[in-house]
């Protein structure tokens, strides 16, 4: 399997990963054979890339930290909260509901074991939010998990941090998909969303008080240039700094309203860059041993000119994964071949 961007596609490709829109729906499956129109409508929904199976890469497979039953479940919950009329005396998702949710995620990550997130995300442009708030929720339970929470911690953080934008939906859409940067009014709605949803939360749902801060002070920075408290260091509750650093980090690889993704090796580069600065150091420390630099299935230039496809990540080697040579179809252990050690990955191909 390898990762693909929607503009190289050519029909005849088959798909390597189901693809589910917003809601948790399938539009479409594993294997199937790409035509010209299904690429079509992959590109209009504004899918950056997909995964493909290929002759090339057989065999090279992604071990996924949520699985697509559990996935799809939490889309469409997601989905369900997002989009119900404030005005409306029900809530469409139960607290029950919404529990069980969470401890299907937090079971799904946790049974899966030590594993590293080794995929490049699949989504449309417009169900960002769905996806993004799925994604939080899985990275600060793998983050949680390895700074040794229990697991009501995990399930309270995971419950915080896949809600943490639900104030995001009492914002006018003008706000929300405006150009970026914001400024003047629109910058000022905008940083109204950590508490616009802090108080959703503690008016619709009983939820500890671990909760409320996560989603309140989930935009703070560690060195107290954030919102809309600025505090600073360990005044910011610890599920605060995690969410934080897993929703930057799943913005800046999503291609999504406020800009245009980039690679997972230089959204990690920025998560160093800013440690003590915008992040906690410590989270930044656990959250980049547990993400691959170079994911699974991508194609990446190497030092000597070649290109290749990532096929398997080492903990605690991120720099140095095993990789099939394009041009000559070996494959290069770059972390234990001799004929590896004067090579390094010098980009990832997008």
């Amino acid at each position: 399997m390898r990762y693909m961007p929607t503009s190289k596609l050519v029909p005849g490709m088959a798909l390597g990963q189901d693809i589910y829109d917003g809601s948790g729906r399938l539009l479409l499956a594993r294997h199937l054979l790409l035509s010209a129109e299904y690429i079509s409508n992959l590109e209009f929904l504004g899918f950056p890339g997909i995964y493909i199976d290929d002759e090339f890469t057989r065999g090279i497979e992604i071990q996924e930290i949520l699985s697509p039953q559990v996935r799809c479940q939490t889309l469409n919950l997601i989905h369900d909260l997002f989009d119900f009329d404030v005005d409306e005396r029900d809530l469409p998702v139960s607290e029950v509901k919404l529990r069980m949710t969470v401890e299907n995620v937090v079971d799904d990550i946790l049974n899966n074991g030590d594993i590293m997130c080794n995929m490049m995300d699949i989504r449309d442009y417009d169900d960002y939010i769905y996806y993004h708030s799925v994604n939080v929720g899985a990275l600060s339970v793998m983050v949680g998990a390895r700074y040794g929470l229990d697991r009501e911690q995990l399930f309270e953080l995971t419950t915080a941090a896949m809600l943490h934008d639900i104030g995001k939906k009492f914002l006018d859409k003008e706000v929300i998909n405006g150009s970026w940067p914001l400024d003047g009014e629109a910058r000022e709605l905008w940083k109204k969303h950590p508490k616009l949803g802090c108080e959703f939360l503690r008016s619709a749902y009983n939820f500890p008080s671990r909760v409320h801060t996560g989603v309140l002070m989930h935009h703070e920075w560690f060195n107290g240039e954030g919102y809309p408290m600025g505090s600073t260091g360990e005044e910011i509750p610890l599920f605060a700094r995690i969410i934080k650093l897993a929703d930057c980090y799943d913005s800046m690889v999503s291609k999504c309203p406020q800009r245009e993704q980039i690679a997972p090796s230089d959204a990690i580069e920025y998560l160093m860059a800013m440690a003590s600065a915008e992040f906690d150091p410590a989270i930044v420390d656990i959250f980049i041993r547990k993400i691959a630099v170079y994911p699974i299935g991508c194609e990446v230039e190497l030092s000597n000119g070649q290109h290749a496809v990532v096929a398997k990540n080492f903990h605690d080697f991120a720099l140095r994964p095993l990789v099939k040579v394009v041009e000559t179809g070996e494959m290069l252990n770059l972390r234990d071949d001799p004929a590896g050690r004067n090579i390094t990955i010098g980009r990832t191909l997008m």
